[in-house]
């Protein structure tokens, strides 16, 4: 892998991708594009410990240059499917993923596939190479330009988009208990709290012990490319779905977003930028005992991350991480884990003795 820092720095270099580009490319888009890049430069400003709680719209230029990308790639006579997703990660560093097919959960789902470039912001532009392309991001767009021989042989541009999970907003069926609401935290112990924006804060644990269950959660977590926001939705204060601020980062480890702690990674990355909303919906199957409190049956998971499944009917023979050091039980509450950074939730509701996905779930995700 190369980076722009050991080869876009070099202006002649850069300097020659754009010729190459006028000289051989026909699309005028692209040629359009590269000469705003070239006259407007990104503005460089202050970065260091930029944060923003709840839904605060950045003023940080980055912010807007991070985000999902998606468009038609053209290589000669052949045509695809382009997913990226550019992650700043602090002190003008970017890094960029791309997805041949679209983007994770619309097709980019095969994880070896994914190619993986570094790069720094310079002299106001963000531009990522390898052997053969170019990348280059500025307002909503990122084009491509590929060459080989000093031909150009791939063109496209991308565009821009934020994506909504499919589940977000669902409505609690009658027979569901509402754990918040955005009114107040009675359904919580004491310390839960609630923010000015009507959302909970990370850290609340429920006043109710549940076994078998359906839960909907929707959460958030806030722009801060230097720090990671780690919270978790720990399902009997013993088996974790982890809440990570990995977008950007690859390959997929099992502490990562939406990994069942340090047990299983998510079969797909359908973790989105920050300050966008993200949903889990999560079958539970509680262990079993038999009459003498001995354990005859796992626990057992299957979960939605943004409404695409990551994990499907996992077996646990114990809790996973912190919640190990518990002896299992039928019943216990549902822990919204406060660890480092903040995390804000709301629309949490639970389904008791689920043995499927509710109506509602199945209506979204058809």
């Amino acid at each position: 892998m190369k980076t722009i820092s050991n080869n876009c720095k070099n202006s002649e270099i850069f300097i020659r991708w754009v010729l190459l580009s006028i000289l051989h490319t026909g699309n005028k888009s692209i040629l359009l594009f590269i000469a705003v890049l070239l006259i407007y430069p990104i503005k460089e400003g202050a970065y260091g410990s930029t944060y923003n709680r709840l839904n605060e719209v950045p003023e940080d230029s980055h912010y807007w240059l991070q985000g999902e990308y998606v468009g038609t790639i053209r290589n000669n006579d052949e045509t695809w499917r382009l997913g990226a997703q550019v992650a700043a990660m602090g002190d003008n560093y970017f890094k960029l993923l791309l997805y041949k097919g679209g983007l994770p959960g619309e097709g980019g789902n095969t994880l070896s596939d994914v190619k993986q470039l570094e790069t720094e912001l310079d002299n106001g532009r963000l531009v990522f190479m390898d052997n053969e392309h170019i990348f280059i991001v500025q307002n909503q767009k990122l084009a491509v330009v590929g060459k080989r021989e000093d031909k150009i042989i791939t063109t496209g541009i991308l565009d821009r988009i934020v994506r909504k999970s499919p589940t977000l907003g669902l409505k609690p069926p009658e027979n569901a208990k509402v754990l918040f609401n955005g009114t107040d935290v009675s359904k919580w112990q004491e310390g839960a709290e609630k923010t000015e924006d009507s959302l909970l804060q990370q850290g609340a644990t429920s006043r109710q012990e549940f076994g078998d269950k359906f839960i909907h959660l929707e959460y958030l977590l806030p722009y801060w490319p230097e720090g990671m926001t780690n919270s978790g939705v720990y399902i009997q204060r013993r088996y974790e779905v982890q809440i990570l601020a990995t977008y950007g980062k690859f390959p997929l480890e099992k502490h990562h977003d939406a990994a069942l702690y340090n047990e299983r990674k998510p079969d797909v990355k359908m973790t989105l930028p920050p300050l966008q909303w993200q949903s889990f919906d999560i079958l539970f199957r509680a262990p079993r005992f038999d009459g003498n409190g001995k354990k005859i049956e796992n626990a057992r998971l299957t979960v939605l991350h943004n409404g695409t499944l990551v994990h499907e009917n996992v077996e646990l023979d114990g809790g996973t991480g912190a919640g190990g050091r518990f002896e299992e039980v039928e019943k216990a509450e549902l822990y919204l884990q406060d660890h480092t950074g903040e995390c804000f939730f709301r629309n949490v509701w639970i389904i008791e003795n689920a043995l499927d996905w509710p109506a509602v779930v199945k209506e979204a995700v058809r």
